[in-house]
This record gives structure tokens, C-alpha cells and sequence, in this order.
């Protein structure tokens, strides 16, 4: 049994999506049929059910690379082989609205750290999710008619020291920030499982930290949206 996650083998499917939030763990297991929770430990929520016939596990991983590492690292211990974290992101941009969904092409992030530690070295491994699951999370969205934009994003450590990003980094390219998605992509090129995200934008840091924030109850029904799809796509891909 995993040290955080206190499942048993059989509990965990081989398709998880992610989530940083317990309230949206909860959110999405009760889009699963027959879901049933397989751990509350450290408040990381963890529910089993199907969609579509297919057996997927919705899981907490917290906030930041660390607490998303212990839990990816002992989701694939546990039998996970595709992973996909549905999150939320603050927009770089000023012509990305809240609400707007994006799909990381890849994820930049600080050297040293967590990624140094895995890595070992001087060489920065690039964060990109699986092909295979990019192009399913595309079509099933194309598909959709969703709105949604691709492109590269940052993952942080710090969420109260990302106000200067829009001039760093929006200028130059990247989308959005989050605190997970480098190192989940890094796992999974590391640990041989396929990964993917699909972010919801909730603030835009072109506006400043507390400009306009989606609040929870606009989010819900994005979330339901969002997390359909992506239960959608993870059903199919093997």
C-alpha cells in the first residue's frame, strides 16, 4: 500500500483524471457510475467508477509539483498508465477571458527544484504531454464545439510571486500559468505512462493578482462541461 495514497491494488484504474481541488474530485466522481471513494487520506479524495463502460478514477493531487508528485508517483505504482489533470489557470494575456479552456502543448517551469531532483543533471527535459493524448483531447473538443485555445504554459511554485509573468512570459508566447502540469508531463516521460491536462482559465494577471476571479459557482458548470469531455476522451484512449 502506497504511503499517502491508502489504496489497495485493484482500486486504482488504469485512466485518472487529476484534479488539485477535493471539491472537484467530488464534482467529477459524481459524473462516474457506480463511484466510490478508495481513499480520504491527507485529504487527497480518491473515487473508482466508470463512463462509458470504462472504469477511470478521479484523484486529489493538491497544489504544487511536490503534492503532485507523491500523487502521480503512487497512481502508476497503483496501476495508472494515463493521466490526465483537469485544472484551473490564471491567463497571461490580456485577450484571454475567464472561463476560456485551454490545452497545454507543454509546460515550462524553473530550473532546479523538484525538477532537478528527478532529472539529476544540467538538462531540462522538455514537458510535453503524450501525443496520442493531445491529439484525442483536441478532437473530442473539436468535436464538442467547446471553444478552447493550445499552446504552451508555465507551472510556478509560487502563486503569490506571478504578478510580473504577463511581461516575462505572456509577451513572449506563453498562455498561462498553473503549479502542476511540468511535472506531471515530466513523470510521465520519466515513469513511461501517457499524460495530458486541460486547464479552465479562472483570473487574468494582466489585470493584477485579485482582479476578476471566476468565483465557484461559476466554475460548476464549466467544470461539467470540461470534465464530460475529458471523461469522454479518456474512455477511448487505451
Amino acid at each position: 500500500m502506497p504511503i499517502h495514497l491508502k489504496v489497495s491494488k485493484g482500486d486504482v484504474a488504469e485512466r485518472v483524471i487529476v484534479v488539485g481541488d477535493p471539491a472537484r474530485a467530488r464534482q467529477l466522481a459524481n459524473m462516474l457510475k457506480d463511484s466510490r471513494i478508495i481513499n480520504e487520506n491527507r485529504g487527497f479524495l480518491t473515487y473508482t467508477g466508470s463512463y462509458n463502460g470504462v472504469k477511470i478514477t478521479v484523484a486529489t493531487h493538491g497544489i504544487g509539483a511536490p503534492s503532485a508528485a507523491i500523487v502521480v508517483e503512487e497512481l502508476v505504482n497503483m496501476g495508472a498508465r494515463v493521466i490526465v489533470r483537469l485544472g484551473t489557470a490564471a491567463a497571461l494575456r490580456s485577450d484571454i477571458e475567464p472561463g476560456a479552456v485551454l490545452i497545454p502543448s507543454g509546460a515550462g517551469y524553473n530550473v532546479g527544484g523538484i525538477y532537478a531532483q528527478y532529472l539529476g543533471g544540467s538538462i531540462v527535459y522538455p514537458a510535453v504531454p503524450n501525443h496520442e493524448v493531445l491529439l484525442k483531447l483536441v478532437s473530442k473538443f473539436m468535436n464538442s464545439r467547446l471553444s478552447f485555445m493550445i499552446g504552451p504554459i508555465y507551472s510556478s511554485d509560487a502563486f503569490y510571486a506571478e504578478e510580473d509573468l504577463p511581461r516575462v512570459l505572456g509577451s513572449r508566447g506563453i498562455l498561462g500559468v498553473e503549479m502542476e502540469c511540468a511535472v506531471l508531463f515530466l513523470l510521465g516521460l520519466i515513469r513511461g505512462i501517457k499524460t495530458g491536462a486541460v486547464l479552465v482559465i479562472t483570473n487574468n494577471l494582466t489585470e493584477g493578482r485579485f482582479g476578476r476571479f471566476l468565483e465557484a459557482n461559476e466554475l460548476e458548470p464549466i467544470i461539467n462541461k470540461v470534465g464530460a469531455v475529458i471523461l469522454d476522451a479518456l474512455s477511448e484512449i487505451t
